[in-house]
């Protein structure tokens, strides 16, 4: 990794330009925008300057655009003191770190220190700044993506219809923080209530939404609100959505249409106000086509639809993100932040992440408690994620998907020495009974001796997904998109 980061500036403004000489790093100008776009740089550029001239905005919004698809690893910072108010707003949402709106070159000066400091800290990583600007947060959401950018957008023109809303996205992409900022930005003035169907006892899914009279059933000893009312002049976001029992199915369609609900052991319907948000990690169209899923209840969700991008199609966001949860969680367990050699942040970028924005943080949070002493290589990344099975594949067992056995390492507490195994274990275990009971929840919880609830959370964190196991997926079914192919080699550099 090169000790100078290298700057690019195209600045109109002499004064500016003069300026600029005094930010440490070699300095590179250049005397159009368009010209960012072809010049062939000796280093990898790690900031780029631009002035945005009156009338230009949308020419500078091009170019950022270029920049963020073919480079995405630098930051972006763009000086606007002409500009509008509405050409702040479209600049803002391109994925650049900073829209300096401020006449005073001194600002210019000390936003692009800042970055170069972030940088200096953790280098290449797009971390936050103290003062998170609006182009890398939506409600409790961070992304740099324009892809995500046009959702976030979609939501806050959506949010206040009444139109119910499908979001589809693999598992860990985020789906119940996109409902929560519908629900937020709907201003609807009951409560966000989420149920995962998938967790619920198919025995017990019509009384867990839409509640019970006492005596409805054996241990029904009081009656039971149920969580659509529970939900009334809110929003009920329905995760795994495609895990409801047809018998459920009916009473969601019949409340959806009727805007009643009638409990379990009631003969009386009462009137509720509820927005659903539902949410699917696999085709909906496949489970009707299957005659799992009600075609009708299908479209009554498919009304509004938001598809979340998986992680490997935004590779702005990974090391955006990484940065994000370094600093994070070492600040929350109050450890010294790793450092990280090039070729550690290049295998970060290339792996693909078939675990989504969960497996990222979960694989961040293994690495800050790991502690390291030393900079970390392209060779730790591999051994610290194929140690690390909570972060392991999403694509159908294999044999070779069981992780090999970590070496003994005595510089390390026994403890330490024997978790992973028990994980992989546990992995291989939950594979393999997953495989025989061919994705029942039911059968495999009981034959592991352990909860629906505990079996839900050990395939959460293993990234299994129950329909990858059951007799009648395909390869194109799976929710890993043939994830093994997109392995870093061990040897990456």
């Amino acid at each position: 990794m090169q000790d100078v980061p290298l700057i690019v500036s195209y600045l109109r403004d002499p004064q500016a330009g003069r300026a600029i000489s005094t930010v440490e790093g070699e300095l590179l100008r250049v005397t159009s925008p368009a010209k960012v776009l072809t010049i062939d740089y000796p280093q990898p550029p790690r900031l780029f300057i631009l002035e945005v001239l009156a009338g230009q905005a949308e020419s500078t919004r091009n170019t950022v655009l270029t920049l963020r698809r073919e480079r995405p690893l630098a930051d972006i910072l763009l000086w606007a003191p002409r500009a509008t108010a509405a050409d702040v707003r479209m600049l803002s949402r391109t994925g650049v770190k900073d829209v300096v709106v401020s006449h005073s070159v001194t600002e210019l000066i000390a936003g692009a220190r800042e970055i170069l400091e972030e940088q200096q800290t953790l280098p290449r990583l797009t971390a936050l700044s103290r003062r998170r600007n609006k182009s890398s947060r939506f409600e409790s959401m961070l992304s740099r993506s324009t892809a995500m950018w046009d959702l976030f957008e979609l939501c806050t023109r959506i949010a206040p219809a009444e139109a119910t809303v499908l979001i589809a996205g693999e598992t860990g992409t985020g789906k119940e923080l996109l409902a929560r900022a519908v629900h937020r930005q709907s201003k609807r003035k009951g409560r966000f209530v989420a149920a995962n169907c998938a967790s619920i006892s198919p025995e017990l899914i019509n009384s867990e939404l839409f509640g019970h009279e006492k005596g409805a059933f054996t241990g029904a000893d009081r009656a039971k609100k149920g969580l659509v009312r529970h939900a009334d002049l809110g929003t009920l976001f329905l995760d795994e959505v495609g895990d409801m029992t047809l018998e459920a199915q009916q009473s969601l369609l019949r409340m959806l249409q009727e805007k009643r609900v009638r409990p379990v052991g009631s003969l009386v319907e009462q009137e509720v106000d509820v927005r659903v948000v539902a949410a699917t990690n696999v085709p909906l169209e496949r489970a009707v086509a299957a005659g799992e899923f009600r075609e009708d209840l299908f479209y009554r969700l498919d009304v509004i639809r938001m598809n979340v991008p998986p992680l490997r199609e935004r590779h702005e966001d990974v090391l955006f993100l990484f940065g994000h949860f370094i600093k994070q969680l070492s600040k929350h367990y109050g450890f010294t932040p790793p450092s990280f050699a090039e070729s550690f942040l290049d295998a970060l970028v290339e792996y693909e992440w078939p675990g989504n924005v969960r497996q990222l943080e979960n694989f961040t949070e293994r690495l800050v408690l790991a502690r390291p002493q030393r900079t970390l290589n392209a060779r730790d990344f591999a051994k610290l994620r194929s140690n690390g099975v909570a972060a392991g594949p999403t694509h159908s067992p294999t044999p070779r998907d069981t992780p090999t056995q970590p070496p003994v390492d005595t510089s390390r507490s026994l403890q330490e020495n024997i978790d992973p195994l028990v994980a992989q274990h546990e992995h291989a275990y939950l594979q393999a009974a997953l495989t025989q009971n061919e994705g029942r929840i039911a059968d495999t919880a009981h034959q592991a001796a352990i909860s629906r609830r505990t079996l839900l959370r050990k395939m959460k964190r293993y990234g299994l997904d129950k329909q990858r196991f059951k007799k009648h997926a395909t390869p194109n079914q799976t929710e890993a998109h043939q994830a093994t192919k997109h392995q870093v080699p061990p040897e990456a550099t």
